[in-house]
């Protein structure tokens, strides 16, 4: 079995590049790297302790599959890295997808999950906005047909915010 490890910032561009990831993904993932290294201070302030190489190379390969995915790009992502020998990453990056909540094993738990999930939902093509704006972007692009489960991301995103910051979204 290979030894399980997290690849650097030259890796993962590289793993970037081998599956053909459009250069918009590519810099949506690294605006979501920044925006978690940004918001990890805030949280090891609070006294939680952040793998910072960690949730750097799941922020920069979250969206790895997203082009490629036939059902959830969060899960066919991790897999492809597991496959790789990155299995801690292969799981942070399979609890960033809002729409496998129901299922216990994708919701994010530890503070890594938790600072990509919500840093990818606080960036847009245009770079960093509110959770409310994002969703707004969301709701537009994606037409979502079930509106109480779309609530329900709403509410556990905010959720999400109050518990790692103490904050409410402006």
């Amino acid at each position: 079995m290979m030894e399980s490890r997290i690849p650097t910032e030259q890796e993962c561009l590289e793993l970037m590049a081998e599956v053909g990831l459009a250069t918009a993904v590519v810099q949506h993932s690294i605006l979501v790297k920044n925006l978690a290294l940004k918001l990890a201070d805030d949280v090891e302030k609070r006294g939680i302790s952040i793998n910072r190489p960690l949730l750097s190379a799941a922020a920069l390969l979250h969206d790895i599959m997203k082009l490629d995915a036939e059902v959830c790009h969060g899960i066919e992502g991790g897999e492809f890295l597991r496959n790789r020998g990155f299995p801690e990453v292969a799981k942070v990056i399979e609890t960033h997808c809002l729409i496998n909540l129901d299922d216990q094993y994708y919701v994010p738990q530890t503070p890594e999950e938790k600072l990509l999930m919500y840093s990818d939902l606080r960036v847009n093509a245009g770079g960093v906005v509110s959770l409310s704006e994002r969703f707004d972007y969301i709701r537009e692009r994606y037409r979502p047909k079930n509106q109480s489960k779309f609530q329900e991301y709403i509410a556990f995103a905010k959720q999400l915010e109050q518990e790692m910051f103490g904050k409410k979204d402006e």
